[in-house]
């Protein structure tokens, strides 16, 4: 057993040790009394207080029940007609209130800062949407944001969680849907009912939950409590759909530009006394990537998806099964002004199945045990179509094979590549069809413990992942290749396949403690995790640990202002999918003249943050600045000629964001935002010298690739009397730079790029348009007109690789209708 592994095991053994230590002293059992404690830190978790009136006078020993994502809880008004539910997981609620006054019943939206409500009960029983006073969230940044199921449904941006996503402060697209925010690297920590999803293959398309299953979603963009570990651009906690009430189904049909088709179907029936939900949802599209011409010719894809979320309620206690499963096919665009055939046939599949199961206990002190294992399957595979893709490459390289060839010295071996110093050989890359088959399977768990008191609110937690990455990849160089003559000497202008077929293993665990203390105005989050990570192959084995503090001190103004500074530590692991030296090596050849030691290193964040809560009338405006310095920064780049990509280190890397959003509730739950934030992201020293080539140089420092600097967003939600609605979102960047690098890689060639001083790249400034508009046909019927890209912006999004370059989506239109019952 390795030094590792012995870690692993001890630091996992010690905190479930402890997490059981302190439930055996918790309370044994739930009371039917109103919880108290603290407003609770951002996390899943939240809390609805309210009221109970009748003729305008508080109703006290009036009944409430709460009833939804599998929670089942009554409670009784006090004397002033109060009642509070605790720690109960963000979404939404049918609150029923009976009393010898009378009843009322009535749905809630309850957000991750909190709701507040006043329910008035009358002899006749009313039905209603409550609106609500969502507190800031005192334990996240300046800038996150809670999104109801409303304001997921009549967004222009439903359906499309990377449309979602570029909404947000410091935003900045990416090609194929990837969004980076706050100016990192794409590592978006998506937790699904308090569970966090593994990410252990390298994409840079697809995803792997459905946006249609979410049915309430909160984004953290900073000031990460010691629960929140691996990836730092931001914390995106879904609840996903469930049912309340009796059996009913819902319907979505939408049809559009590009022959696009989408159709969703969900179903959802009382189980006990909670509920299971079942939805499908099915997509075709003839344009499903970001193009490196306009109007390629090979474009279509399709995505399947599966859901199923059973929540049972066993007296104040619940069990939660959460099922997601999703296909897609890709066709891989064609780059014909590069000179790629027009009949070239590459294409990708990706399958993504994710369960968990957790058991959740609740305390009288509206504390909770929560604990359970997850399940998650990730299958991408790679289908090349070689004649044609040879012919590309011998399009782009004019004096192939000579260029592919690049003049080995003779007597030239695998172990001795470069023998000759003098050898000239082109820096030019070769046709090459790639075929590769990854499937991660990661097993774990988690173990959440929160124990709020009257001045205190301590959390204990730990989680554990075991991860097998089996793959084979088959890269196939054009005939006349340099690595013909070292691997077939006999046929020395044979096409030649390099395969790499040694899986890799990895094993995860991290463990954190960490409490709000509260003063008079003041408050103090204090907490400190534990991670630990090792991989190991065939050809290495490595390990890493950290110690990661951080600590959040706020002071509050009244009931909505507030202020604070912030300090932590993270720890980002690098991806558990690697190409092998050896193969990584043969693919580089000439270039590298050894085989590379793996050389990858995690990621060391120090994040200083300020930030705050203004109230503006009954608006609220976040503000945010934050400063990360990094160590061994993680990007990705391709593998030699492949469309594989692989992580690399900078030495260093700087980000710096200054954002503030501003939000305004409108009548009927419609709401009004804007945000602007400005962005500084750059990297300094290629540290990954040989596993894959990084750009610039080791001294100076470089814009990252998606380095936008200022982005603005907005966008308003008017609901009408009818259960119509009118929805419209903008977004304005002011265009990505990148380094000029001498060597190749990313240059200032191209249609609409602009040269910028200092000798960078950088894209034109864009905005856009989405527009939506709802129509009630009467109740449980609607009609959906929406029109993405308004103005038809095709903005160029980034550079990149054997695709070229990406472009940002044009005008599409779609009409949809609606059943629900």
């Amino acid at each position: 057993m390795t030094r590792i592994h012995m870690m692993l095991e001890r630091c996992s053994a010690i905190v479930l040790a402890m997490l059981f230590a302190l439930a055996s002293f918790a309370p044994a059992n739930a009371q039917s009394s109103a919880p108290t404690g603290p407003q609770p830190t951002a996390t899943t978790s939240t809390i609805l207080r309210g009221s109970v009136t009748s003729n305008g006078a508080p109703l006290a020993h009036a009944a409430v029940t709460l009833v939804g994502n599998g929670l089942n809880i009554k409670v009784e008004s006090d004397a002033a007609g109060a009642f509070a539910f605790g720690d109960i997981p963000i979404g939404s609620y049918e609150v029923d209130i009976t009393a010898a006054a009378g009843s009322a019943s009535v749905r809630v939206d309850v957000p991750a800062a909190g709701a507040v409500v006043s329910i008035p009960v009358s002899a006749l029983k009313t039905i209603g949407r409550v609106n609500i006073v969502a507190r800031p969230p005192r334990g996240g940044s300046g800038t996150d944001i809670a999104l109801t199921p409303a304001d997921l449904a009549h967004s222009p941006a439903n359906g499309s969680l990377s449309e979602l996503l570029v909404q947000l402060p410091g935003a900045a697209r990416g090609a194929n849907g990837v969004v980076h925010i706050n100016g990192d690297h794409g590592d978006l920590n998506y937790i699904v009912d308090g569970v966090p999803i593994p990410q252990e293959l390298n994409r840079s398309i697809g995803g792997e939950f459905d946006p249609n299953d979410i049915a309430s979603v909160e984004i953290l963009e900073g000031a990460y409590p010691a629960r929140y570990g691996e990836r730092f651009a931001s914390v995106v906690n879904i609840a996903s759909r469930t049912g309340n009430g009796p059996a009913g189904y819902a319907a979505q049909f939408k049809a559009g530009s590009y022959a696009s088709v989408d159709n969703d179907l969900s179903f959802h029936t009382p189980v006990g006394r909670g509920s299971l939900v079942a939805a499908f949802r099915n997509q075709n599209s003839n344009r499903t990537l970001d193009p490196p011409n306009f109007d390629s010719n090979h474009n279509g894809g399709s995505n399947v998806n599966q859901f199923v979320r059973l929540a049972l309620p066993l007296r104040n206690d619940y069990v939660n099964l959460t099922l997601s499963h999703s296909y897609q096919t890709f066709q891989i665009p064609n780059d014909l002004a590069a000179g790629q055939p027009a009949a070239t046939n590459d294409n990708e599949t990706q399958e993504d199945f994710f369960g968990s199961i957790q058991f959740r206990h609740l305390f009288a002190n509206g504390g909770s045990l929560s604990f359970g294992p997850s399940y998650k399957r990730s299958r991408i595979r790679d289908f090349g179509d070689a004649t044609n893709d040879f012919a590309f490459g011998a399009a782009t390289n004019p004096g192939a094979p000579t260029d592919c060839a690049r003049a080995l010295a003779p007597g030239s071996t695998l172990a001795t590549p470069i023998a000759n110093a003098n050898v000239a050989y082109a820096n030019a890359s070769c046709g090459f069809s790639l075929g590769a088959d990854r499937t991660a399977i990661d097993v774990g768990g988690n173990i959440d413990l929160d124990l709020p008191s009257t001045h205190n609110d301590f959390k204990l937690g730990a989680l554990y992942d075991a991860t097998h990455v089996a793959k084979t990849y088959g890269i196939t160089l054009q005939p006349g290749n340099f690595l013909a003559p070292l691997i077939t000497p006999n046929a020395p202008n044979a096409a030649t396949t390099v395969l790499d077929a040694a899986p890799n293993i990895g094993h995860l665990a991290a463990a954190y403690a960490q409490n709000t203390l509260k003063f008079g105005t003041y408050a103090l989050d204090f907490g400190v995790r534990q991670d630990a990570f090792s991989l190991f192959s065939t050809q290495f084995q490595r390990g890493f640990a950290q110690t990661s503090p951080r600590v959040k001190l706020t002071r509050t103004f009244g009931a909505r202002a507030s202020a604070y500074g912030y300090y932590g530590r993270f720890f980002t692991p690098f991806s558990l999918e690697n190409v092998s030296p050896q193969s990584a090596f043969l693919l580089d050849l000439p270039l590298n003249q050894q085989i590379a030691a793996f050389d990858l290193k995690p990621q060391r964040d120090s994040v200083y943050e300020l930030g705050g809560h203004l109230p503006i009338g009954s608006a609220d405006l976040g503000i945010r600045v934050m400063q990360k310095n990094a160590t061994d920064l993680i990007d990705d780049t391709q593998v030699g000629v492949t469309n594989l990509h692989q992580d690399i280190n900078y030495a260093q890397g700087r980000i710096a964001t200054q954002s503030l959003y501003y939000q305004q509730g409108l009548a009927r739950g419609g709401r009004f935002y804007f945000s602007a934030a400005h962005t500084y992201s750059v990297n300094r020293g290629c540290e990954t010298q040989l596993l894959a080539p990084c750009f610039g140089t080791s001294s100076d420092w470089t814009p990252a690739d998606h380095d936008q600097r200022v982005d603005l967003s907005s966008g308003v939600t008017l609901n009408d009397r009818h259960d119509g609605y009118f929805a419209i979102d903008a977004e304005y960047g002011s265009g990505v730079s990148a380094a000029l690098n001498p060597n190749g890689g990313i240059t200032c060639a191209g249609a609409n790029l602009t040269a910028n001083v200092g000798g960078a790249c950088k894209r034109t400034p864009h905005i856009s348009f989405d527009v939506q508009k709802g129509l009630s046909l009467g109740k449980g019927t609607a009609l959906t007109a929406r029109i993405r890209n308004l103005l038809n912006d095709r903005y160029v999004i980034t550079r990149a690789n054997a695709q070229g370059l990406h472009y940002a989506q044009p005008r599409i239109f779609d009409l949809g209708i609606r059943f629900s019952r």
